[in-house]
């Protein structure tokens, strides 16, 4: 309970309900001001608005978001990772293109990623690394092809059978269709990497390493990558020095350890353009827990940056700006939201 998941959540019940810890004494009425606060409405306004002085979130798929206070964010994993001959159907269906062939789907992907951006998704999220390496090979067509058709080969397969993995071919071709259709449209591309959610994984899948070559090929691209790479902190930082178009998020980064955050960006600041790094994003799946996480990243930013003007690396006023950097300016423009955020302070 004293990692930065608990702590997280104590600054969210002593800030929300004044309970200043949670404990097996104080759950039930925590529970009860949990569930009255739903009751009376407006908890969003009350939390992301009036505490936490956030202008807007970006939510995970959700294109039917409160525009008030979310933007969202949108997968297209399913088609680098199609797992049946009726899911690439129905998803088809979806955008009136008959799959038959490759170049169907392709189709089917481009008219989805133009559909969802008319929708007001902001940005495309990649996060196949809890299942599959982020090394994406380039590969010839033909093999992919070849992999594709392999789904009409069970022309009979009931929807319920185990599911068929799409080929390593297929999958990487259809990673580089897609990053090619971000690259025309200017699009940024967050990719999940780092820890993994849950128990048990390849963690070496996740280390944003593997994205090299994409990073190489795809320059005008603006990547944003995720969970500051824990615990691949020192490798992202290189290639967010080395790389124009590699930018570091801290998403979930300060819960998953204080210290660790605080020492990845002290280093960060060393070593990497002040205007690349984001330094929060909540990462919860319920709207409380985002207060606890902000709160934590606050402390922690303050904390490095008072180090920083204490051993002389640079000045106050150097560092409110940097602060601003960090919370404001950069989510703003490597998210590409100035236009929705216009002047705002938050």
């Amino acid at each position: 309970r004293t990692t930065g998941y608990g702590r997280s959540l104590d600054l969210a019940a002593a800030a929300l309900y004044g309970i200043d810890i949670v404990t097996r004494k104080t759950i039930g009425p925590l529970n009860e001001a949990f569930v009255a606060a739903r009751e009376k409405g407006d908890h969003y306004q009350y939390v992301l608005k009036d505490k936490s002085r956030i202008a807007l979130s970006v939510v995970d798929s959700n294109l039917d978001c409160d525009r008030k206070f979310f933007a969202s964010a949108f997968r297209l994993d399913h088609f680098i990772m199609p797992t049946h001959r009726c899911e690439i159907r129905n998803v088809g269906r979806q955008i009136d293109v008959q799959v038959h062939r490759l170049d169907d789907w392709e189709e089917a992907l481009e008219r989805h990623l133009n559909r969802i951006y008319e929708k007001g998704a902001v940005v495309v999220k990649h996060g196949l690394a809890y299942i599959r390496s982020l090394y994406y090979e380039k590969v010839v067509r033909a093999e992919a092809e070849r992999e594709f058709d392999l789904f009409f080969h069970q022309d009979h397969a009931p929807e319920w059978r185990p599911p068929l993995k799409s080929g390593k071919a297929l999958q990487n071709y259809m990673m580089h269709a897609l990053l090619r259709l971000a690259d025309q449209r200017g699009l940024t591309v967050q990719v999940h990497t780092g820890i993994q959610e849950g128990n048990g994984n390849v963690i070496a899948d996740s280390n944003p390493v593997n994205l090299t070559n994409c990073f190489l090929e795809y320059e005008n691209i603006t990547f944003d990558i995720f969970h500051m790479g824990y615990p691949y902190t020192q490798e992202l930082s290189n290639l967010a020095k080395n790389f124009r178009n590699v930018n570091i998020d801290m998403c979930w980064g300060h819960i998953i350890s204080p210290e660790a955050a605080r020492r990845a960006l002290s280093e960060w600041l060393d070593a990497v353009p002040a205007n690349k790094i984001i330094a929060f994003g909540g990462d919860y799946c319920f709207v409380d827990g985002v207060y606890g996480h902000q709160k934590l990243a606050r402390e922690n930013v303050a904390t490095v940056l008072a180090d920083k003007v204490a051993d002389g690396s640079f000045d106050l006023d150097r560092a409110k700006q940097i602060a601003h950097w960090l919370f404001v300016d950069n989510p703003a423009r490597i998210l590409k939201l100035t236009d929705r955020l216009g002047n705002s302070e938050d």
